[in-house]
């Protein structure tokens, strides 16, 4: 497992003395990482606090979101870090950070969208035997194993294959055999499960649909029947292919660049080696992109999560609003034709004085009924 003469290695090095436009990438990737937290903090507050989220299918939900929040709040920000010198020391534990935490968030993702894909396939094939096949104990189990997976196989690079390296940019240090092994069993191999699953969905609900189309009772139920059964066809369609292309558009890019630096590191010509570092960070953001895309997803094919996203938005901006009130306030509201409901609530008040003088109303908020409302 000797890399010293691995040509792959200069590639490391090649991006760090590129030329890389800084600004561009910083606020690209702040932005997606400010996204991906946001989004996905709402995800899973909307999973725990909504009971219709509770099923086993948003289990697998919760763990893609969790995923993508690690890689908003720590991997995003690290690789952010990363483009700037901070010292060698403080570079070496930046570069460790970002490594271990993009392979870490990435195969997590990955299998946790495998294990979805398994659980939506189950309950398309066998309707009557998914409550007691698909449980949420089985569920639990195989997202575990995902995530033990994800861990063990994303920590095997700080283990120092070979120290005598002449270039080392961090300890977490990937090596060839490891590289090949990993983007062949974490990467593609999930990748086919999961075009297989959705594949076997969608031509299975095409066929239910034609079975039922077919079998025309009366001119009525037809009628009935294919308006609806349309609709769900192309609801179908359009969000096999939301999946399946955000997951492609992400990580495949990537997955393929990766794997054909290590295994053809002469297929790039020199030409290229000067542009490097520009490619890897695009190809990054592309990953980065599918943990800020999965929220929005989620909004905009999910009733429930909609309604729990509007719920909780409602909720924040309603003691926002409520936390900008001092304990003892005086208000000056309009002259007295002027409603009081239109300008304070009912619960904050509980005395009320006018001043016919000056024509205007004074309102004093009782402190302590108001805290116990809010």
């Amino acid at each position: 497992m000797n890399n010293t003469t691995d040509p792959t290695v200069a590639y490391f090095k090649e991006e760090n003395d590129s030329k890389l436009p800084i600004i561009p990438v910083v606020t690209i990737l702040s932005f997606l990482s400010f996204g991906t937290v946001l989004g996905n903090c709402l995800v899973f507050t909307a999973i725990l606090i909504n009971p219709a989220l509770h099923s086993v299918t948003y289990l697998s939900v919760f763990s893609l979101a969790i995923a993508d929040f690690l890689a908003g709040i720590i991997a995003m920000p690290s690789y952010i870090l990363k483009k700037f010198s901070l010292g060698e020391s403080a570079d070496v534990i930046i570069c460790d950070i970002f490594r271990f935490s993009y392979f870490l968030t990435g195969y997590a993702s990955i299998l946790s969208l495998s294990v979805i894909s398994v659980e939506r396939l189950l309950a398309v094939k066998s309707p009557l035997r998914y409550t007691t096949v698909v449980t949420h104990k089985r569920v639990i189990m195989g997202l575990t194993l995902a995530w033990l997976d994800a861990m063990i196989i994303s920590s095997l690079p700080f283990v120092p294959w070979d120290p005598n390296s002449p270039y080392k940019e961090c300890n977490y240090e990937p090596t060839r055999w490891w590289s090949i092994m990993v983007i062949i069993s974490n990467v593609f191999l999930p990748f086919l499960l999961i075009a297989a699953c959705y594949t076997y969905m969608y031509v299975t609900a095409r066929s239910h649909i034609k079975k039922i189309l077919s079998n025309r009772n009366s001119v009525e139920s037809d009628k009935a029947w294919r308006p609806r059964r349309q609709c769900n066809e192309r609801r179908a369609s359009t969000t096999i292919l939301i999946v399946i292309g955000v997951f492609v558009a992400s990580w495949f890019p990537s997955c393929f660049y990766y794997f054909l630096q290590k295994t053809c590191p002469q297929c790039f010509s020199d030409s290229f080696r000067s542009k490097q570092s520009i490619f890897n960070a695009l190809v990054k953001i592309l990953t980065f992109t599918s943990s800020f895309a999965n929220p929005i997803i989620y909004c905009w094919r999910s009733r429930h999560f909609r309604n729990a996203f509007y719920s909780i938005l409602r909720r924040v901006s309603g003691r926002v609003s409520g936390g900008q009130r001092t304990d003892s306030i005086t208000e000056t509201f309009r002259p007295r034709d002027s409603k009081i409901g239109s300008v304070c609530t009912k619960e904050a008040c509980n005395i009320f004085s006018s001043s016919m003088d000056v024509g205007t109303y004074v309102v004093t908020v009782d402190t302590q009924r108001q805290e116990a409302i809010a």
